[in-house]
């Protein structure tokens, strides 16, 4: 039905005297062209809110993770032997932060601090080994200090930039350095 079909029949009905015609011609219009408007909006919104379903759902297919690194479950890492990032201080840090987290490995063999991709710094000396599944880190050659997959409380504290003494520098993640102090488990 036309603008004009509508006025016609807002004449006839309004010149046979009937009461249910109150509004005038005008404002009837302008009424039904502000709905006509709206659904088109919403239609165009509802439109665009499905493509960005399509898009993001295109996008998660992709990269399912979000684009973190596979931790040491994925299939990606089973050939990796773990690396650490250590330091040139013979002793832990003595810093008093707090960092809850289970170690991991990213798609490189860096070991981290669970997903924040937390680069973390031991102390000289200090070893990683085992393979990407299931490994150990090592203050000398025989005490073992954490283990992944055991949620730990590590100590320390972070550090502003990358030292040129410390070794491990294609290890540097994007989350921040943090100096290892005393690491215990999880309470």
């Amino acid at each position: 039905m036309t603008t004009n079909d509508l006025r016609e029949m807002l004449r006839a009905a309004a010149s046979e005297g009937s009461d249910l015609v109150d509004l005038g011609e005008d404002t009837v219009v302008e009424r039904i062209q502000r709905r006509r408007i709206r659904s088109r909006r919403f239609a165009v919104a509802g439109a665009a809110l499905a493509a960005a379903v399509v898009v993001a759902g295109a996008t998660w297919v992709v990269r399912p993770d979000g684009g973190k690194p596979p931790t040491a479950n994925g299939p990606s890492t089973a050939g990796l032997v773990p690396r650490i990032v250590r330091s040139d201080r013979d002793s832990p840090s003595g810093m008093e932060a707090a960092l809850r987290a289970t170690l991991t490995v990213d798609a490189s063999g860096c070991v981290r601090a669970g997903q924040s991709g937390v680069t973390l710094v031991w102390p000289r000396g200090y070893t990683v080994r085992g393979n990407a599944q299931s490994f150990e880190i090592l203050a000398g050659p025989n005490t073992v200090v954490a283990r992944s997959g055991v949620l730990l409380d590590i100590g320390g504290g972070g550090a502003d930039s990358f030292e040129d003494t410390w070794t491990g520098r294609d290890c540097l993640g994007t989350g921040g350095l943090y100096l290892v102090g005393n690491i215990s488990p999880a309470r």
